[in-house]
């Protein structure tokens, strides 16, 4: 049995125990269950935020809207009778549903703007409750029935709820603990470190920050249940906006992003009232405090900076420089290019393409083709519109209606980013942009998980994510950076980080921003080695680079831009003659360098 496993089989024990402990045969007394429920769907209620904001960097005011949910579904249900287990599903699948179609219309922008909407979410939601007084009473409130439960033969008195809040929050932590570690909580952090990356191995923001919304918000539908039955009545105070501030408290105090911080979170927001029973207005102060407190000394909370310091005392903040790297050669890039890229089989084919900013055209009836298994250069002075290409042909530039671009029969401008990747299409970055809360390993897992249609589809027998995120660790010489972060490694090291990323995901046609850009020699050298291998194993590959050597050395074609428009094109003899090119680079008929050894 796998660690996660074990620690999972002992929440599970433990949270039955408490339950066995606060329920029917009340061990302990009625302040202890009162102390205990309230700190279990206070811990519901502030992890769903915690996951919201540590997985997609989301921050929530709404989610008290949500909370209102399953407890007025609680307080009505059970008034025909209806067990707690199926007041559950339905509490879930309702706000699931609302919070995706919430988060699915806000996903398209900034974080800012989904704060906004979650704000607004719980004015509204307090104003429903205080109007549709049929369902929740309005500002009077609503008496809460006893619960029912198919796990017990008789009603669950109110005096003994606090049980099934204990059983809501060991569901809670087994929900978010099987989340945050699969694939779909390191996809969230992928969107959240790097959205613009996270598009090019392709993944939709928009839809996965919808899923984690509805995700969040079903979670915090079951504080709601828990809360209704351990009080027996329902004070809609509980559910205002300043309630939705109190539970962004408990999140940034124990720690953003952490099941532990929640618990602490969930203890404070629980401990200070109490404490403060008599004064109720210090309640407030302390809460402020605490936030100012944390933010200025801890950062992210108190369990995050506890787990930094002692990664830091154990030195695993950061790669030694003594690491050595596994060289790699051309050979050696071709098996591993042909055990995980299919080859390309189309001919990538730009005409007219054409880019206007503000009047200003970028690019400007820009025509050439990558015919299959070829390596075409792009080079050009600063502010030539190389990038600006490479962004078109990756979805994020939106060219002129003139402009045309096919891989094969495809229109590629008529597909978002996450359609060109599965189309075979990949890109690196010039400043790399790995996804700085995942490890290498992890980042080439979840990749290697996106890009499985198409090793299916190319006939790659190796398509286990595993297996692909071991080979290319293993090809790429990265074993002793596999489980760094990637601000702990050498920038080097990051760049070849971004080809593993490219090879993982499959892709047939690689469009390459400034590859060799910070690198040293030997990392060029390096590097050489692995575009020489993916091209002799028929990949694809544009080249956009100031190292003109280099790109000269390398490709098979060069296309020259200059102010947006192609200066010349042909193969890297004709280039390096071309005295209109030599011009644009050097102001004169200077000679272009001769080809890079290697």
């Amino acid at each position: 049995m796998s660690l996660a496993n074990a620690r999972r089989l002992a929440i599970v024990v433990v949270g039955i125990a408490l339950a066995v402990i606060v329920g029917p045969y009340r061990i302990v007394g009625d302040y202890t269950q009162f102390i205990v429920a309230a700190l279990c769907f206070y811990f519901i209620a502030v992890l769903s935020v915690n996951m919201l904001a540590g997985l997609c960097g989301i921050w929530s005011l709404g989610h008290t809207a949500y909370m209102a949910i399953g407890a007025y579904m609680a307080a009505n249900l059970t008034k025909f009778g209806v067990p707690v287990e199926v007041i559950v599903l339905a509490s879930v699948a309702l706000s699931f549903v609302i919070g995706y179609i919430l988060g699915l219309s806000a996903g398209r922008f900034s974080v800012l703007y989904f704060g906004l909407l979650t704000m607004a979410l719980a004015l509204a939601g307090t104003e429903v409750i205080g109007h549709w007084t049929a369902v929740t009473g309005g500002d009077d409130g609503m008496k809460v029935g006893r619960a029912i439960t198919l796990f017990w033969p008789q009603p669950i008195e109110t005096k003994n709820a606090a049980m099934i809040c204990v059983l809501l929050a060991t569901l809670a932590y087994l929900i978010s603990e099987a989340v945050s570690n699969s694939q779909l909580g390191r996809r969230w952090l992928a969107v959240k470190g790097q959205r613009i990356a996270s598009m090019a191995i392709g993944l939709r923001p928009h839809v996965e920050n919808a899923t984690a919304f509805g995700l969040s918000s079903a979670i915090a539908s079951l504080s709601g249940i828990g809360m209704a039955f351990s009080m027996a009545y329902i004070d809609p105070v509980a559910f205002s906006l300043d309630s939705g501030v109190t539970l962004i408290v408990g999140t940034v105090v124990g720690g953003i992003g952490s099941t532990l911080g929640a618990v602490i979170g969930s203890a404070f927001i629980t401990a200070v009232p109490e404490l403060a029973r008599d004064a109720q207005a210090i309640a407030n102060f302390v809460y402020g405090g605490a936030m100012i407190a944390v933010l200025l000394f801890l950062g992210e909370g108190i369990v995050p900076a506890v787990r930094r310091r002692i990664r830091h005392w154990k030195g695993r903040d950061r790669v030694s420089a003594n690491v050595p790297r596994q060289a790699v050669d051309a050979e050696a890039m071709k098996k591993l290019v042909s055990e995980l890229m299919p080859p390309a089989k189309h001919t990538l084919s730009l005409k007219a393409a054409s880019v206007q900013f503000s009047g200003l055209k970028a690019l400007d009836d820009v025509s050439f083709d990558i015919p299959p298994g070829t390596a075409v250069g792009l080079i050009g002075p600063n502010g030539a519109g190389k990038t600006s290409l490479l962004n078109v042909l990756s979805g994020f530039y939106k060219p002129l209606e003139t402009t045309s671009v096919t891989l094969g029969d495809a229109n590629i401008l008529a597909l978002a980013p996450s359609g060109r990747a599965a189309l075979g299409m990949g890109r690196t970055f010039q400043h790399a942009e790995l996804f700085p809360e995942l490890t290498l390993r992890q980042t080439l897992l979840t990749v290697a998980s996106l890009g499985r249609p198409l090793r299916r589809a190319g006939n790659i027998a190796l398509n286990e994510p595993a297996a692909v995120a071991e080979r290319i660790i293993q090809g790429l010489g990265l074993g002793p950076y596999a489980d760094y972060l990637p601000p702990e490694l050498p920038f080097g090291v990051q760049k070849v980080a971004d080809i593993g990323r490219v090879l993982a995901i499959g892709a047939s046609v690689v469009s390459m921003d400034e590859p060799f850009s910070g690198l040293d020699e030997h990392e060029r050298s390096e590097l050489r080695a692995i575009l020489r291998g993916m091209r002799s194993a028929g990949v694809s590959i544009l080249i956009i680079d100031h190292a003109v050597q280099e790109v000269l050395d390398l490709a098979d074609k060069v296309v020259v831009l200059d102010f947006g428009r192609m200066l010349a094109a042909g193969d890297p003899e004709t280039i390096r003659r071309d005295p209109e090119v030599m011009k644009a680079y050097f102001g004169s008929s200077h000679h272009i360098g001769e080809p890079a050894n290697g």
